[in-house]
């Protein structure tokens, strides 16, 4: 199953990147993970998510 870093801090920190029978975060924070005890474990304690990030949008606006 896909899932998706929540933080760029899970992304890089060794400890969390990767799923004992998975794989590692891509630089875009999606692995390829089993859905497993683990997967289903780290999903319940927010640390990753199913859902796909949505684009993040700039705040700023122009002003001529």
């Amino acid at each position: 199953m896909k899932v998706y870093a929540k933080s760029d801090n899970l992304k890089q920190h060794p400890r969390f990147r990767w799923h004992p029978l998975g794989t590692l975060f891509d630089s875009t924070g999606m692995a390829d993970w089993p859905d497993d005890a683990f997967t289903a474990r780290r999903i319940r304690d927010g640390d990753i998510t199913t859902e796909e990030p949505k684009e993040k949008t700039s705040s700023k606006t122009k002003t001529s």
